[in-house]
C-alpha cells in the first residue's frame, strides 16, 4: 500500500510540474469567454462589477468580479449557450445571450446609468427542487417546505429514493448507504444537523472507484450552505410548532476582494413525545405466558450549532478554504413504563411500573482546510483537504421497576424490584485527508487519481450500579458496564480513466483500500481483538450510450463494502425490561457486487424519466439476529430476547426503480419515485424472502399572490427480516409558503407533517421460544410555522471610503446573481 501511495503521489506531482509550460499552448484550445466593462458616458473601465454566467434556465453557473481595468474572463467552460448577467451599483443590470465555442470575446460592454429603466431582457427561471443525472440525483433543500425548522432527518424523509424509519435509520433501495457531510465522514448524527443549514443532498446509487467503497447501496452526501456573493448578505429564520418545538438561525456571508467570510448559527429545541407497546408470547416447555409492555415518554433534543470560515482567493487559479464548526446540546429521553404479566388465557396476574430515563450531553467540533488549484486547460484541477472531527459526550441513565399484585400491593416475588443508575462518558475523533487530481487527455478522455486516509478513535466508559435490596447498597453491575476502546484506520488509492468513441462513453476505475481494526473491553480480562484486513480491490465499470433526442443508457458495475460500525462491535448490553441488545465483536465486513442498468430520457427539458434495473449480491451479509437468553442482572436472572448483529450466508436483492420529474404547467412540477424489489436473506437455518416496494411523490405548485404549495406523500411496504418483518409505513405532508415585498425577501411558511397521523413503526419477530409484536408511535402530526428574511448589499467596496451617491448601495432581496 505504501508503494502505491508513493507512486501515485509521484505521478500527481510529475504532472503538476509540467503544467505551467503547457498552459500557453492549452489556452488557445480551451473554451473561454472574455470581455471588458466600460462606463457608457465616460468610457472608463468599470472595476469590481459583479459578472455572472447563467445557464439557459437562469441558474448560476459561475461568477466573478471585473478587474481594475474592467476585464473579465471565464476560462473553464464547456462549449454551449449561456446568459451573461452584469450587475453593479449605479448601473442598469445588463443581460446578454452568448454562444461559447472555443474562445469567445464579447468585446467592450458599455454599462448605462441606472437612471434609465431597463427595457431589454427579463430572465425567468430558478433552480428546480430535484435534478437528475444518470449517475447522481440532487435534491435542493431550499425548495423543500416540509423540512423547514427540522433536522437532516426531516430533510432525508423528503428525498426521492431515500427511506428513513422512526429511529432515523436511513436506507436507499432497501440497503444502508454511506452518509457524508460535504463529501467527508463526520461524527455528527443526522439529528444534530439543522435542516436550514443544508443546501442540497446528493444521491449516488452506484458510485465509481473515485468514491469511498463503503455502503452497500451507495452514498448520500449532505452539502452544507455556503455562498460567495460579493458584498454583505444574509438570512434570518425563526419558527415554532404545535409540539412546542422552536428554532432560530442566522446565516451571514461577506465577500470583499479576495476574501469570502461566512458564518451561521442555528438553535433547535425539538420535542417529540413517543409511545411504545410490545406484546410478547413466551413459549416454555410446559406452559405459555404473555407479556404486555407500555412506555410513554418525551424525547427532547435541544442543541446549538455554529459554523465559521473563509475562502481566500489567492488568484484566479488558487483558493484556500478554512472552516470551523461547533455543535453542542442535550438529548433527553424520559419514559414511564408499565408491564403486565398474563397467564395462558391472557388474564393479568401482576403488573410493574417504573421509569426508563436517559440524558445525554454532547459537543462536536469539525475543523476543515481545503486547497484547490485550477489550470488553464479546461477540466484540469488539483484539490487537497483535511478534516478533523472531535465529539465528546456525557450520559446519565436511570431505571426503576417495581411489581404489584392486581390489588396494587407491592410484591417482590417471583421478580424482585429493580433500581439502578449509570454514568458514562465518551469521545470520538475522526481524521480524513484526501488529494485528487484530474487531468483531461483530450476533449473526450481524462485520467483521475487520488489518495485518501481515514482514522477513527472511539473511547466509551459506562459504569452501572444496581441496588441490592437486602443490604440497600448500590453495587457495580459488570453485565451492564463497559470500558471500551476502539480504533480504525482505512487507507485508499484510486485511479480511473474516462473515454468516448462518438456517442459511446466509458469509465473504468480501480480503488484499493486497506483497513485495520482493534477493540478492547478494558473492564474484562483478555476481552480484545485486532483485525488487519489486507488490501481489497474495488473495480468499477460504466458504459454509456447516448442516442438522438436527449436520451441515454448506462450499464455499470461496482464492488462495495459495509464495515461494521463501532456500535455494531461494542459488546456491552443495553437492557430495557425483558429486551436487550448488544454488539458483536466477531462481526465481519460484508462485500456487495452491484449491477445497474439505467435509462435517462429528457423531453423538451420539461419531463425527465430515469429508470434503473439493479441487482446486488452480498455474501456474508450483516443482519440483526434475535435469541432467547437469560441475563444475570443485580444478582437476579432475567429471561430476555437479546438482539445483536450477525453475518448471514448471503443476501440477494434485485429490483426496478423509476424516477420521473414532470413540469406539468409553468407553475406546477411533480417528482415521482417508485422502487420495486425482491429480497432474499439466507442465514443458515433462518431464511426469509419477499417482495417489497416503495413510492414517494412530491408536488410543487406556484399559486397567485406569491404563494407556493407543496404536497409530499410516501408509502413503504412491509420489509423482510430473517426472523420476521416490518409492517408498511406511510404518511402525507403539506406545506404552503408566501413571499412578501417587491423583492420577495421575506417569507412565511406553514407546514403540516403527517396530516393523517399515520406514521408509526410496527414490527413482528419470531424466535424459537417467543413471538413479539412491537408498536412505536412518535408524535408525527406537527404544524410548523416558520419565517425567513433575506437581506444584503451587492457592494464590492463595502469597506472603502466612497464619495457622492455611491455610499448607500442598493438593497438586495434574494439571490441577485
Amino acid at each position: 500500500m505504501r508503494k502505491i501511495v508513493i507512486l501515485l503521489l509521484g505521478w500527481i506531482m510529475g504532472n503538476s510540474i509540467h503544467v505551467q509550460a503547457q498552459q500557453q499552448q492549452q489556452g488557445e484550445s480551451q473554451a473561454a469567454l472574455l470581455g471588458k466593462l466600460l462606463d457608457d458616458k465616460t468610457g472608463k473601465p468599470v472595476e469590481y462589477a459583479s459578472v455572472a454566467l447563467l445557464n439557459p434556465d437562469s441558474t448560476v453557473l459561475t461568477g466573478m468580479l471585473s478587474k481594475p481595468n474592467g476585464d473579465f474572463d471565464f476560462r473553464q467552460l464547456k462549449p454551449g449557450n449561456y446568459i451573461l448577467k452584469i450587475y453593479f451599483i449605479g448601473y442598469q443590470t445588463h443581460f446578454q445571450a452568448v454562444a461559447v465555442k472555443r474562445t469567445t470575446d464579447v468585446g467592450n460592454i458599455r454599462l448605462k446609468s441606472a437612471a434609465t429603466a431597463l427595457n431589454e431582457v427579463e430572465v425567468v427561471g430558478e433552480k428546480p427542487a430535484f435534478t437528475m443525472e444518470i449517475d447522481k440525483r440532487v435534491f435542493n433543500v431550499d425548495k423543500n417546505l416540509a423540512s423547514v425548522g427540522g433536522t437532516a432527518t426531516d430533510v432525508l424523509r423528503q428525498v426521492p429514493s431515500v427511506n428513513v424509519d422512526i429511529d432515523g435509520n436511513v436506507s436507499v433501495r432497501n440497503g444502508s448507504p454511506t452518509i457524508f457531510i460535504d463529501g467527508r465522514p463526520s461524527t455528527l448524527t443526522l439529528d444534530q444537523i439543522p435542516a436550514d443549514a443544508i443546501a442540497s443532498v446528493e444521491v449516488v446509487t452506484n458510485p465509481s472507484a473515485k468514491y469511498d467503497a463503503e455502503g452497500m447501496s451507495g452514498i448520500l452526501n449532505i452539502v452544507l450552505k455556503k455562498n460567495r456573493r460579493a458584498g454583505l448578505n444574509g438570512l434570518i429564520t425563526a419558527g415554532i410548532s404545535t409540539t412546542e418545538s422552536t428554532n432560530a438561525g442566522i446565516d451571514l456571508n461577506l465577500r470583499q476582494g479576495k476574501i469570502n467570510f461566512f458564518v451561521n448559527y442555528n438553535l433547535r429545541d425539538r420535542k417529540s413525545p413517543m409511545k411504545t407497546h410490545m406484546f410478547r408470547k413466551n413459549i416454555d416447555d410446559d406452559t405459555t405466558t404473555y407479556m404486555d409492555q407500555y412506555q410513554d415518554g418525551d424525547f427532547g433534543r435541544k442543541f446549538q450549532s455554529g459554523r465559521v470560515g473563509f475562502d481566500w482567493f489567492i488568484d484566479n487559479r488558487n483558493t484556500i478554504t478554512i472552516s470551523q464548526g461547533i455543535v453542542g446540546g442535550d438529548f433527553n429521553n424520559m419514559n414511564e413504563q408499565t408491564i403486565y404479566d398474563l397467564d395462558i388465557h391472557q388474564n393479568r396476574v401482576r403488573y410493574a411500573s417504573g421509569r426508563n430515563d436517559s440524558k445525554r450531553k454532547f459537543r462536536n467540533y469539525t475543523s476543515q482546510i481545503g486547497y484547490k488549484r485550477t489550470f488553464a486547460k479546461e477540466g484540469r484541477e488539483l484539490t487537497a483537504d483535511f478534516t478533523y472531527n472531535r465529539a465528546n459526550s456525557e450520559n446519565r441513565d436511570d431505571y426503576s421497576l417495581q411489581y404489584y399484585d392486581m390489588q396494587h400491593q407491592p410484591i417482590n416475588s417471583p421478580i424482585q424490584p429493580e433500581l439502578r443508575y449509570a454514568n458514562g462518558n465518551g469521545n470520538t475523533s475522526y481524521m480524513t485527508g484526501q488529494i485528487d487530481f484530474v487531468n483531461p487527455l483530450s476533449e473526450t478522455s481524462k485520467l483521475e487519481a487520488g489518495l485518501r486516509t481515514n482514522s477513527r478513535t472511539f473511547n466509551n466508559v459506562l459504569s452501572t450500579y444496581g441496588r441490592d435490596f437486602d443490604s440497600g447498597a448500590f453495587l457495580y453491575d459488570s453485565a451492564l458496564s463497559n470500558d471500551y476502546h476502539y480504533t480504525e484506520q482505512i487507507n485508499a488509492a484510486y485511479v480511473s480513466y474516462t473515454g468516448a468513441f462518438g456517442n459511446f462513453g466509458f469509465q473504468t476505475g480501480l480503488r484499493a483500500e486497506q483497513s485495520f481494526y482493534s477493540g478492547e473491553l478494558r473492564n474484562v480480562k483478555d476481552a480484545n481483538y485486532k483485525i488487519d484486513y489486507p488490501i481489497s480491490l474495488f473495480p468499477s465499470v460504466f458504459l454509456t450510450q447516448k442516442f438522438k433526442g436527449d436520451h441515454e443508457m448506462q450499464l455499470n458495475y461496482s464492488r462495495r463494502i459495509r464495515r461494521p460500525w463501532f456500535r455494531d462491535l461494542l459488546p456491552n448490553i443495553e437492557y430495557n425490561a425483558n429486551s436487550a441488545e448488544r454488539g458483536n465483536p466477531a462481526l465481519k465486513p460484508e462485500f456487495t457486487n452491484s449491477f445497474e442498468l439505467s435509462y435517462l430520457k429528457d423531453f423538451d427539458r420539461k419531463h425527465n424519466i430515469l429508470a434503473s434495473v439493479y441487482f446486488r449480491n452480498t455474501p456474508n451479509a450483516i443482519t440483526d439476529f434475535f435469541v432467547d437468553t437469560v441475563l444475570n442482572l443485580d444478582g437476579q436472572e432475567r429471561k430476555v430476547v437479546l438482539e445483536y448483529p450477525i453475518n448471514a450466508s448471503v443476501r440477494n436483492s434485485y429490483g426496478l426503480e423509476v424516477t420521473m420529474r414532470n413540469q406539468l404547467t409553468k407553475n406546477w412540477d411533480v417528482t415521482t419515485n417508485v422502487n420495486f424489489a425482491q429480497t432474499k436473506i439466507d442465514a443458515g437455518a433462518l431464511s426469509n424472502s419477499g417482495f417489497v416496494w416503495f413510492g414517494k411523490i412530491n408536488s410543487n405548485t406556484k399559486l397567485p399572490w406569491n404563494l407556493t404549495l407543496q404536497v409530499t406523500g410516501e408509502y413503504e411496504s412491509k420489509r423482510i427480516e430473517p426472523q420476521g418483518e416490518d409492517a408498511p409505513e406511510y404518511q402525507i405532508d403539506v406545506a404552503v409558503k408566501k413571499d412578501f415585498f417587491k423583492k420577495k425577501n421575506f417569507s412565511v411558511s406553514l407546514g403540516l407533517n403527517d396530516i393523517f397521523n399515520w406514521d408509526r413503526d410496527l414490527s413482528y419477530t419470531r424466535t424459537a421460544f417467543s413471538e413479539s409484536e412491537r408498536y412505536r408511535k412518535r408524535v408525527s402530526r406537527e404544524l410548523r410555522l416558520n419565517v425567513s428574511w433575506r437581506f444584503g448589499k451587492m457592494d464590492t467596496n463595502l469597506f472603502k471610503r466612497k464619495r457622492g451617491n455611491d455610499e448607500g448601495g442598493d438593497n438586495m432581496g434574494g439571490d441577485d446573481f
